[in-house]
């Protein structure tokens, strides 16, 4: 069915207008202008909503513009409307802009890609390089930066976190929009897996693998870079509550012990974090004695912190990342205390 705007739109415009015209001839005072105004459009309005025209979207823009501006409201729809069309002719369909936002997932198995993107490839020289988001964001076209915000969209990792922030800073509101609509859908993503972990501690409280899912999962959210502080130290804590509860039914788990300890770390309880780690690296885990010292660091506890770099021994080292392997080299060839 046509539905007439153009035309309603004058017949509105005319009418409204003459109601005024001849309010003002008489030089009734302004409230009598407004009263006379409300008498002629607001039943009019009310009889084009219930009209066969009523369901359509220009006809109630119509009715409520005329009547909260009068003529102008009334002259003011089909200007919109040609507006709306003109805009029409570039603008994205609905369906474009979901598929642009959340394109169809290709899995890098490898995971070599996501690696490389998120940050420069200079530790692989021989491999071509891959210009990391925060450039392509500062000085890409906005094609570009929408791509790198839907790749984002498509495998989130917190060390994309900083990019999308970025984003939300964009000059062009478009890129803007994406970026908050990505970190909206992922908090949905945490906050509905959150409830069904929940729920499955709920129906089994004394299950260690529903509580360790549970906190695994308040871990990553603090860790993903989305959240407010006040937020993220929320989900540490109840990370480190399920942690601890996890670990009461299976104390000998060193890997969870050590996440807890890194995590009452990250939240400057020391005094917490320091006998798990010293329990660690007693029996010889190389990763505890690594976040030792930078628990004996924090706390400037020099000389503990030379000592505990001594009992890597040689060539404990070779294994670890360059700049923890050089940071324990300094440390336990270090002569004078501090």
């Amino acid at each position: 069915m046509t539905v007439p705007v153009m035309g309603l739109a004058a017949a509105l415009f005319v009418a409204d207008a003459s109601v005024l015209a001849g309010a003002l001839a008489r030089e009734w005072p302004t409230i009598g202008v407004v009263a006379a105004h409300l008498t002629a459009a607001g039943p009019a309005a009310f009889a084009l909503l219930r009209s066969r025209w009523g369901a359509d979207r220009y006809v109630g823009l119509l009715a409520l513009a005329t009547v909260a501006l009068g003529p102008i409201g009334a002259a003011g729809v089909p200007l919109a409307m040609a507006f709306e069309r003109v805009h029409a002719r570039s603008a994205a369909s609905i369906e474009q802009w979901h598929a642009m936002l959340f394109p169809a997932l290709v899995a890098d198995t490898s995971g070599d890609l996501w690696r490389r993107i998120g940050k420069r490839a200079s530790d692989r020289p021989a491999d071509p390089r891959v210009t990391p988001f925060q450039d392509v964001l500062a000085f890409g076209s906005v094609q570009q930066r929408q791509a790198v915000v839907a790749i984002i969209a498509q495998q989130f990792r917190p060390a994309f976190a900083p990019a999308l922030k970025a984003a939300l800073r964009d000059e062009h509101n478009v890129i803007r929009v994406q970026a908050a609509t990505v970190i909206a859908r992922l908090e949905q993503e945490f906050l509905e897996r959150t409830f069904a972990l929940e729920a499955a501690v709920q129906a089994t409280p004394r299950d260690p693998e529903a509580i360790l899912a549970l906190a695994s999962h308040s871990d990553d959210q603090a860790f993903a870079g989305l959240f407010d502080a006040t937020r993220e130290e929320n989900c540490r804590a109840k990370a480190a509550d399920g942690y601890a509860r996890y670990l009461e039914l299976r104390p000998d788990d060193q890997a969870v012990s050590l996440r807890l300890a890194r995590l009452q770390l990250r939240r400057g309880l020391l005094e917490q974090a320091e006998p798990r780690l010293q329990q660690l690296a007693d029996s010889g885990h190389a990763s505890a004695r690594l976040w030792l010292m930078e628990a004996l660091f924090a706390q400037r506890r020099y000389r503990d912190l030379r000592a505990a770099a001594s009992r890597f021994g040689a060539g404990a080292a070779d294994t670890m990342p360059l700049e923890a392997a050089a940071a324990i080299e300094l440390w336990a060839n270090s002569g004078a205390g501090v």
